[in-house]
């Protein structure tokens, strides 16, 4: 027997306590990361503490997270300790044959390795599971959490912990019309629960942003996807989808975010169930956008001919508003055109992306070595300086008129000098780049000449 007596410890009163936490789901507030939540219950000194885990339900707890908040507590000593029954010494039943199906008596010696004493024979040997039964209900192990404090009032007290198996995260759906008045941005947030505990919570917040907070070892992952909850319906397949349907509580709302000292947070005021295994949906903010398309060419300088297709690129800046990192899907005329990741984007932050080439926007690059000079560094070692002229062509084969994007990079702007622009000083230096902006109508061709000299 293992067991460790916990004292709490209130003025002259001395409590002993033991319940479940499972029983004490209602009424949470969750404040909830992209990879761990922090979970605020009321308690009770009287009747709540210890309080109690399974060997489960501590593997997705950040043991060192937990504190007790009040008031006019005065707390002497936090105690974590792992309770369980051993089997060591208990009679069992064991199959000597596994082709035989009788059982004899055996005593348990080791249970780590079932490791036991074979009463027949008097032997010693290690056995598999299957072939062992036992003859009381095999002890359960748990790990319980108790405070020494003292309390001078009968204020609400809460318990504060780290779990593991709750975060959020964000995705969007970027909806493109020709007519960008009728573009959209709309968000969705995916509040994933791993565990296998229903949860009622009556406030939430998803925290976002540049948020370091160390999770345990696991993330609870390797359990499957689980099937989404979105807003209003339940999850078929969750063991708690007939005892608390998510009809029984309207569709929570999510608020416009909130800034804290660079991290933002989105509340939930409303009561929402999160099942176990399931993922919880809900909309966010649909924000006013600003979109540009354009043909992006952007390559390093290579010193023969070159040819190739732009990217479709898109500039999107969107007012007022943050956007936490996320997967998006981009349609263009409700088709689904491509799929990316954005890190977090400040209000009217502008966020550059592509999504793959366009075989109707073409480049040609035919590149000309003009001449070559060496030049003395202040250490006597010597530079060749190459001058280059490049005859760009860019052809627009669309049926509407296209902005191509065009930026040649260069491994470094020492030495990078543009000599000669042929084409109404169309191209200009920014930094280890030659860059330019240039508008094909329909079906156009359009050629730039320029001359540089590089290292």
């Amino acid at each position: 027997m293992n067991i460790i007596s916990l004292i709490f410890l209130i003025l002259p009163l001395k409590i002993i306590i033991s319940t479940d936490i499972n029983k004490s789901n209602n009424g949470i507030h969750i404040k909830i990361y992209d990879n761990i939540a922090e979970i605020t219950r009321s308690i009770s000194p009287y009747t709540d503490l210890p309080m109690i885990f399974s060997q489960q339900e501590w593997y997705d707890i950040r043991s060192d997270s937990f504190r007790l908040v009040g008031d006019c507590i005065h707390i002497h000593a936090q105690i974590i300790s792992f309770n369980r029954t051993s089997l060591n010494g208990q009679n069992i039943l064991i199959k000597r044959n596994i082709n035989n199906d009788t059982y004899t008596e055996g005593i348990m010696i080791d249970e780590t390795r079932n490791l036991i004493q074979d009463l027949v024979d008097n032997t010693f040997y290690v056995i598999t599971n299957d072939r062992i039964r036992y003859l009381s209900i095999p002890p359960i192990r748990n790990y319980t959490v108790d405070f020494i404090l003292d309390s001078y009032t009968n204020e609400q007290l809460y318990i504060r912990y780290l779990q593991n198996n709750i975060k959020w995260k964000v995705h969007y759906d970027l909806l493109l019309e020709n007519n960008d008045t009728y573009s959209v941005l709309q968000a969705y947030a995916a509040v994933r629960n791993n565990g296998d505990t229903s949860l009622i919570i009556d406030f939430a917040e998803l925290i976002s942003g540049d948020v370091n907070i160390q999770s345990t070892t696991n993330d609870g992952s390797s359990s499957g996807g689980g099937n989404p909850v979105y807003a209003g319906f339940a999850d078929a397949n969750s063991q708690q989808s007939e005892s608390t349907p998510m009809m029984d509580f309207a569709a929570p709302t999510i608020s416009q975010a909130e800034e804290l000292v660079g991290v933002y947070l989105f509340r939930i005021n409303e009561t929402f169930i999160l099942d176990p295994r399931s993922t919880f949906i809900l909309p966010m903010f649909r924000p006013k956008i600003h979109i540009e398309r354009y043909g992006s060419i952007e390559k390093y300088f290579f010193s023969n001919d070159n040819h190739g297709n732009a990217q479709r690129a898109y500039r999107l800046r969107v007012e007022d508003h943050f956007l936490p990192a996320g997967k998006v899907f981009v349609r263009e005329s409700d088709r689904l055109v491509g799929e990316i990741s954005w890190s977090d984007i400040g209000a009217n932050q502008t966020n550059e992306f592509e999504l793959g080439r366009d075989p109707d926007l073409q480049f040609i690059e035919y590149v000309q070595l003009d001449s070559r000079r060496n030049i003395s560094s202040g250490n006597s070692f010597h530079l060749i300086l190459s001058t280059y002229t490049i005859d760009l062509h860019l052809i627009n084969n669309k049926q509407r008129s296209v902005t191509f994007e065009y930026r040649l990079k260069f491994s470094s702007q020492d030495h990078l000098t543009l000599k000669y622009n042929a084409t109404n000083s169309s191209i200009e230096m920014d930094g280890a780049s030659l860059t330019g902006i240039f508008e094909l109508n329909a079906n156009n061709e359009q050629q730039i000449k320029f001359t540089f000299e590089t290292q």
